[in-house]
């Protein structure tokens, strides 16, 4: 299990302190519900670096990838709805 972390938060140096946003494992993306991953419905399918809207993404399913991972990065897509290159990336975080 992966945790994703809002990239632009934290204190001077790097060290953040917020709880993870998503959660990510097995090809797929989760919602954090009560600070746990909420396993039964996943919001995107990874596949080849890039993540989908599935049918449980209030959304809805998408045929457009809205991020794509880079490295331990998640950086929204130009079909993502809040695109932005510059500011608008994840960290991955390892599970604990």
């Amino acid at each position: 299990m992966q945790y994703l972390h809002q990239s632009t938060y934290g204190h001077a140096g790097g060290f953040h302190t917020a709880k993870p946003i998503m959660a990510m494992d097995h090809g797929h993306i989760y919602d954090m519900k009560g600070g746990r991953p909420d396993l039964s419905k996943p919001l995107y399918r990874v596949e080849n670096n890039k993540a989908y809207a599935t049918a449980f993404h209030p959304g809805g399913e998408s045929p457009h990838a809205v991020f794509e991972i880079k490295g331990d990065k998640v950086h929204t897509t130009e079909y993502h709805p809040a695109h932005n290159p510059s500011s608008h990336v994840f960290e991955i975080h390892p599970g604990i």
